[in-house]
């Protein structure tokens, strides 16, 4: 049998990594319909063909983005499921899994290009045909559902999927985070992402604890 030599195979590595971070960035700011097969092809500077090797179709390709960056959903779960330190609170602990993972990623353009892809894909009415929110994400969402009423027993389990779905838009709108700096006049910086985690852990936290509270009239 012909072995490829280790050069070639990573050249190859290399050149579908290359296509995968121009889909990234290009998905992110144009949205699945705004994008095709051959704008990816001409920003990862590589022919049609290649990209149409590699992945056959845009939604094969528009897939693997998700699928390559599972580490931070898996990330999410794994601090979900840690027991709380010492009088640590229950929902505060359950906030932070869903914010920070999201958070640690967008020290860099490739990380804030995939948490913008993801908040493009989750507010899209498309999104259901395509099938990525549901199979990646719906599970989470379940998980943290469950533990939203674990920690707090007198939440009724509408207010809990509430919580949910406003918690993933308040996460969901701090990735487009530059209007923040012109209605400042330039006094808070959208790229203070400790900063940033730290108020909206205290905001969606907050809002889920009144929440609570209007189940309980």
């Amino acid at each position: 049998m012909t072995q490829v030599p280790q050069k070639q195979e990573m050249a190859v590595v290399s050149k579908r990594e290359s296509i995968l971070d121009a889909a990234e960035r290009l998905f992110a700011e144009g949205g699945y319909d705004g994008v095709s097969m051959r704008d990816i092809a001409a920003a990862a500077n590589v022919g049609l063909p290649l990209v149409v090797y590699h992945f056959k179709t845009k939604l094969n390709l528009y897939r693997e983005l998700f699928e390559r960056r599972k580490s931070v959903l898996d990330a999410r779960q794994a601090l979900l499921r840690q027991p709380l330190q010492g009088d640590e609170d229950a929902l505060e602990h359950i906030v932070r899994a869903f914010v920070r993972p999201v958070m640690s990623i967008q020290h860099d353009a490739a990380g804030v290009a995939y948490a913008k892809l993801v908040a493009r894909e989750s507010s899209d009415p498309k999104e259901a045909g395509r099938g990525i929110v549901e199979a990646l994400f719906d599970p989470f969402a379940a998980e943290f559902i469950a533990a939203i009423r674990k920690a707090l027993p007198d939440i009724t389990a509408a207010a809990a999927h509430w919580a949910y779905h406003f918690a993933v838009g308040a996460l969901v709108m701090s990735v487009f985070d530059e209007r923040i700096e012109r209605i400042s006049a330039g006094e808070v910086k959208a790229m203070e992402i400790e900063v940033k985690a730290n108020y909206l852990i205290t905001f969606i936290t907050a809002g889920i604890r009144a929440t609570t509270a209007q189940s309980c009239q």
